[in-house]
């Protein structure tokens, strides 16, 4: 799938490179964040059982713009226990939940009027996963502006030895993260918001405000290492 705000070309099952990203007046920009849990991490084949979102502006989250809703797999679907362990969702859980069509179109309506849709490991999970499970259900193949924080992080930081997960972007601007829980979708966010307000501050104070990653010098970003049957996206 086309991404429209920047360049993605595969480089190594170790790498990916990104280029072609240009933008203006970063802190005045309405970012909508958002995070997908789903019944495991085969992109391919797994199913979307949770979708959050929330708008960042200026920085700061706006919490009465918060949207989560459990999502009804298909008859048939299974969660493992470690997924159910790790996400707190089950099929019982899910039971009376609505399918994807409604709550995906729900959630585009609530992010409206933003500028840019951000995720953690997007490219490398979320988007994947929202492409099979829309040509599974019949939905149109478009997603709005998306931009991977990890690939925002090594922008500004430079590649890490290991890569900007979750964690390490925690540790890095000490965030306080007590009382969300990871792996719930909205919770997941609002921990993204929270490390996003001091990388906001970063690119408004010591790079103008702007982002940007030329068509001729593209920036390498580090993929997730190849994933255990009981170990997580982040």
């Amino acid at each position: 799938m086309k991404h429209p705000i920047l360049r993605i070309d595969p480089v190594s099952d170790e790498v990916y490179q990104v280029s072609g990203l240009h933008l203006e007046r970063f802190s005045d920009l309405r970012i909508w964040l958002f995070d997908l849990e789903a019944t495991g991490l085969d992109t391919s084949r797994e199913r979307i059982t949770q979708v959050a979102g929330i708008r960042l502006e200026a920085g700061k989250l706006i919490d009465e713009t918060a949207f989560k809703e459990l999502v009804f797999p298909g008859e048939g679907v299974e969660i493992s226990k470690e997924v159910q362990d790790l996400t707190g969702i089950s099929i019982e859980t899910l039971a009376g939940a609505r399918r994807l069509p409604e709550v995906w179109s729900d959630c585009l309506k609530a992010g409206s009027g933003c500028d840019l849709w951000m995720g953690q490991s997007v490219f490398e999970y979320d988007v994947p996963l929202l492409e099979a499970e829309f040509a599974r259900n019949g939905m149109p193949s478009e997603l709005p502006p998306i931009l991977d924080s990890v690939v925002l992080a090594t922008a500004l930081l430079g590649r890490p030895a290991l890569r900007w997960s979750t964690n390490a972007l925690i540790q890095r601007f000490e965030v306080d993260v007590k009382g969300l829980r990871r792996h719930d979708a909205l919770d997941d966010v609002r921990i993204l918001g929270r490390i996003l307000g001091p990388i906001t501050k970063l690119i408004h104070d010591e790079q103008g405000d702007q982002l940007r990653i030329g068509l001729d010098a593209p920036l390498q970003i580090k993929r997730h290492p190849p994933i255990k049957p009981e170990a997580a996206a982040d």
